[in-house]
């Protein structure tokens, strides 16, 4: 059968601005991929992230340069597949991931199948984390009501007012906390003075506390650290992860950054070897995007799939989220659907 591709630039808006120790936002742009060979509808997702990429733009411009190409892109052999777009479209990774998830959903919806079910997985998973974006200290308050039915929360440092933020946290609740710095500490004594009064705090893992490029003070920062250590910038793509060991404790797998499930695959594979703990998380995602996150989402320690629920207008519906237990259906591929 002959493939046909579109895609089409979605907006979607977040329910409180999202803001990270680089950034913040009230709502992003995706690229929903659609790839229909007569009898079957596959999806993907290209959530692009600006520390990494251009914007959705710039993707609709290379796929319009290389339709046909991606069309001549082999269904059933993934590795291969993989190198193709890696050397066709090495500027995006979120354009990567996006086609990879494509061609992995076509299969698996001509095998009647759910992905979960052909990567080995299971529909079982860990708890998934509510993530808590920087804010003025008097939005907390809302934020964690809207959090309520989850049992763990994502909070966001890499602030002048970080102590603030947990204390205002703390007068709401006692769940635990996991704690993203995106880079935000910049040297091992502020990350030492971060850490040591995250310790009484019911803190169960510090991600990414400094810059990537300050390997050997993360490493620092890790031998003093009671707390685990997880990398995100640090952890990009599976050649990333053996020049990470001794430095973390464990590292987040996500699509748009990693080019797919492909290379998600090898990355769990490299992460048993090398002896990391995996976390799997995301960008602010359509459910799309999550779903395919999802499929693997049993082989990780940890959860950070909260994308689609953080925003107010989903656009599709697929795997379920409640109270950060996340539900896989069986219907096959991906089992999205327009909602």
């Amino acid at each position: 059968m002959s493939l046909s591709l579109s895609w089409s630039i979605k907006r979607v808006n977040t329910k409180f601005e999202f803001k990270i120790a680089r950034s913040a936002f009230s709502h992003y742009e995706r690229v929903i991929l659609e790839l229909r060979d007569g009898e079957h509808l596959a999806y993907g997702e290209a959530a692009p992230n600006i520390r990494y990429e251009g914007g959705c733009e710039e993707i609709v411009a290379m796929l319009d340069a290389k339709k046909d190409q991606v069309l001549e892109l082999p269904i059933d052999d993934a590795e291969s597949r993989q190198k193709t777009i890696e050397n066709m479209f090495p500027d995006s990774f979120s354009l990567q991931a996006a086609l990879d998830t494509l061609f992995w959903d076509l299969y698996a919806k001509r095998l009647d199948k759910p992905l979960w079910q052909i990567f080995g997985a299971k529909k079982d998973m860990v708890i998934s984390s509510y993530t808590i974006g920087i804010s003025d200290l008097s939005a907390i308050p809302a934020k964690i009501e809207e959090a309520a039915p989850f049992p763990i929360l994502k909070i966001k440092l890499g602030t002048d007012y970080d102590h603030d933020i947990i204390r205002a946290i703390r007068a709401e609740t006692d769940k635990v906390l996991r704690v993203d710095v995106n880079e935000g500490w910049k040297s091992v004594d502020e990350a030492k003075r971060g850490t040591e009064w995250l310790i009484e705090e019911n803190v169960e893992f510090l991600e990414q506390p400094m810059p990537a490029d300050q390997l050997d003070d993360i490493a620092k920062l890790r031998e003093f650290s009671p707390i685990p250590i997880v990398a995100d910038e640090n952890s990009v793509r599976p050649e990333d992860l053996k020049g990470l060991v001794g430095a973390y404790d464990g590292i987040n797998i996500k699509l748009m950054k990693c080019g797919g499930l492909t290379n998600a695959r090898k990355m769990v594979e490299l992460s048993q070897k090398y002896g990391f703990d995996i976390m799997m998380g995301c960008m602010l995602e359509t459910s799309v995007g999550i779903s395919a996150m999802a499929q693997l989402g049993s082989f990780a320690r940890w959860l950070d799939l909260d994308g689609n629920v953080l925003i107010a207008d989903d656009p599709y519906l697929g795997v379920g989220n409640v109270g950060g237990k996340m539900i896989l259906n069986d219907k096959p591929g991906l089992g999205v659907q327009p909602r």
